[in-house]
């Protein structure tokens, strides 16, 4: 059974997780945005503003089990990115991460924010490092989720070469992804009917997910939205955002790093020690690339830490702010 985003729905009447997680829907720049928003719980002694970036293929209900808890400190504020979630842009290449803090200005002004710690994950880390870099008077502080992001400067052979097939990918890949989502939404309906499936348990743990550790709420949301993501716009902003994704780690690497070294805001990196998408040497990398980034590994978790730990994930959080 589907389930609706109409602005104004409280999660909260699908799982007591959610309780005081609302959707919203903005003009952006011509752009109709969807968003969650939850308002503190408690009365904050500063006011603080959580503004959550979600991973490719994603949206905002990815960071769900995350809001509320988070919420309890400050506004919690969850954009879907354009061409993922609800958010359908008029052109694909605004799901480009390059595109992103751009995007997210645009956001804050219309939202009537004013300084926010950005949370990004995976490829929300990438858009969330370039929006601290370009727009530092925006991001109080910074944390990062197993990011895309560049280490030790590697350039790739024949670059143009990379430029030409990373222009092509979004066209050429449409319909082998269109095939590989559908898989992949029967693996997850599978998984609903027995989850005790030793098997696909063992798949999911092996791309870095221990689905037994994420919420059955959550879990019932991702089979259904791997069904929605099928819509074409929605793999086409897959697409384009996957092969800016890739360009950031080959062909525009040594640009990224140049707007890492921008960045001012202090920056928290936590890493799934069994992460088995981003090497752990991209891990070691940032943290000698910039000592003076918080990086801390967590344990017993893989790629999807706010899924897999979000209790975990809000104390880290937590924790470094209050420091």
């Amino acid at each position: 059974m589907g389930h609706t985003d109409a602005p104004g729905q409280d999660w909260g009447e699908r799982s007591r997780r959610w309780a005081g997680v609302v959707s919203r829907v903005h003009q952006v720049d011509g752009m109709e945005v969807h968003y969650l928003r939850a308002e503190p719980s408690r009365r904050p002694g500063e006011p603080t503003t959580h503004l959550l970036l979600h991973p490719m293929g994603a949206g905002s209900w990815s960071w769900l089990d995350v809001v509320a808890p988070l919420a309890t400190g400050g506004r919690v504020i969850v954009p879907d990115l354009p061409g993922a979630g609800r958010t359908r842009p008029a052109d694909p290449r605004d799901a480009r991460a390059e595109n992103s803090p751009e995007f997210l200005e645009g956001l804050c002004r219309a939202l009537d924010l004013d300084r926010v710690v950005v949370h990004g994950h995976s490829l929300g880390g990438l858009a969330g490092t370039l929006f601290a870099a370009r727009h530092p008077t925006r991001v109080s502080r910074l944390v990062l989720t197993s990011p895309v992001l560049p280490g030790s400067p590697d350039p790739p052979r024949f670059p143009r070469a990379w430029r030409l097939a990373l222009g092509a990918a979004p066209t050429v890949a449409r319909v082998p992804v269109r095939i590989a989502l559908r898989v992949k939404g029967r693996a997850w309906r599978r998984w609903q009917a027995d989850p005790t499936d030793p098997a696909l348990a063992e798949r999911m743990f092996r791309g870095s997910v221990d689905v037994t550790q994420i919420s059955p709420d959550l879990l019932t949301l991702l089979a259904e939205e791997v069904e929605r993501v099928r819509l074409p716009w929605r793999v086409d902003g897959m697409l384009q955002a996957a092969a800016s994704a890739v360009a950031a780690l080959t062909v525009k690497e040594e640009a990224v790093r140049a707007e890492l070294d921008r960045i001012r805001a202090p920056t928290l990196v936590l890493w799934g020690r069994h992460d088995t998408v981003l090497p752990r040497a991209l891990c070691e990398e940032l943290r000698q690339s910039h000592p003076e980034w918080t990086v801390t590994e967590v344990e017993g978790v893989g790629h999807l830490l706010p899924w897999e730990a979000p209790t975990t994930y809000v104390e880290l959080v937590r924790d470094w702010m209050t420091q």
